[in-house]
Order: C-alpha cells, then sequence, then structure tokens
C-alpha cells in the first residue's frame, strides 16, 4: 500500500523523478523571480502577519540603530519574499552584515550558488560600499555549512566557496 505511492515519486531505483525534480527546481525559481521583482519593493516593508524565525542578532550602540533598523527591514523582505519557507527556514544578519541562511530541505545543491549571489545581489543594493558575506547552512542538528557567497566591496567582485565535504 505505502510502495505504490512511493512509485509514483520515484523512478528506478530510488531516483527522484524529472517530474519532481522540475517542480522543486520551479518552486525554487519561482522564489528568485519574487526576490527580484516584487519582494524588494518600497512597499514590503511592512511586518508580516505571522511570527517567523529570529530577524536579527546584532549587537552595539545606539550608533548602529540604522544599521540594525535596516537589517531588520531586509530581513522582513526576505521573509515576505518567501512566506512559506519553501526556500530558506531561517535568516540572521549579525552587526558585520554577514547574512546566514538555514535552507529549506528541497532546496538541492545545485541551486544554493545562484540562491546565494542573488541574495548578495539584493544585500548589495540595500548596503552599498560594505563587504559582504551570506552562508548557507544545511537544517540539520547542529547546522552543517554548505557554502559561502562573499562581495568585495571595493573590486564588486562575488566568490562562492563550497564546504568542504567531510
Amino acid at each position: 500500500m505505502t510502495v505504490r505511492p512511493l512509485a509514483k515519486r520515484t523512478g528506478r531505483d530510488s531516483v527522484v523523478s524529472y517530474g519532481v525534480r522540475l517542480r522543486r527546481t520551479t518552486r525554487i525559481g519561482s522564489v528568485w523571480v519574487i526576490l527580484l521583482c516584487v519582494g524588494w519593493g518600497a512597499h514590503a516593508t511592512e511586518p508580516f502577519g505571522t511570527p517567523g524565525p529570529p530577524t536579527v542578532q546584532a549587537r552595539g550602540a545606539d550608533a548602529d540603530g540604522d544599521l540594525r533598523q535596516r537589517q531588520v527591514e531586509f530581513l522582513h523582505r526576505l521573509r515576505q519574499a518567501d512566506p512559506r519557507y519553501q526556500t530558506i527556514d531561517k535568516a540572521v544578519l549579525n552587526e558585520q552584515n554577514e547574512l546566514g541562511i538555514i535552507l529549506n530541505r528541497q532546496v538541492e545543491m545545485d541551486a544554493v550558488r545562484p540562491l546565494l549571489r542573488t541574495l548578495l545581489t539584493q544585500m548589495a543594493r540595500e548596503f552599498p560600499r560594505q563587504d559582504l558575506t551570506v552562508i548557507a547552512y544545511a537544517p540539520t542538528q547542529p547546522p552543517m555549512k554548505i557554502g559561502t557567497a562573499r562581495l568585495q566591496a571595493r573590486t564588486r567582485q562575488m566568490t562562492y566557496t563550497p564546504a568542504a565535504s567531510q
């Protein structure tokens, strides 16, 4: 009885079928389109109705208040672009503008690099002339680093470094 639904989702040798992979890729792609087009406008800065993961971990004096406010707004827009947590389960920004994201289990490894590049591009618009870092983690206990993307403000060069396999 449980074998039949499994057979519909996978092909031979328990490999995920083309249709399932296509649907997952389409979902991830739609989140990217939302990030690039709709979710980053000024209208998206209002707080959203459902509580989400912790938004900001920032420490410092009151002089950092403006930076913290911009970080909170950035994370709100990020959460609004993915309200069902289909791509990003949690996101945290620290005072050095390093964004840490825990990805959903459905995100395929091939999609991590383009996602981090998209996030760096959006962060560069929000935090100009700053070195930026995005670190992706797998949803494990404790979270396992998948990869790191960096943007050097001076050269505007983006780099991606996958985590060393263990």
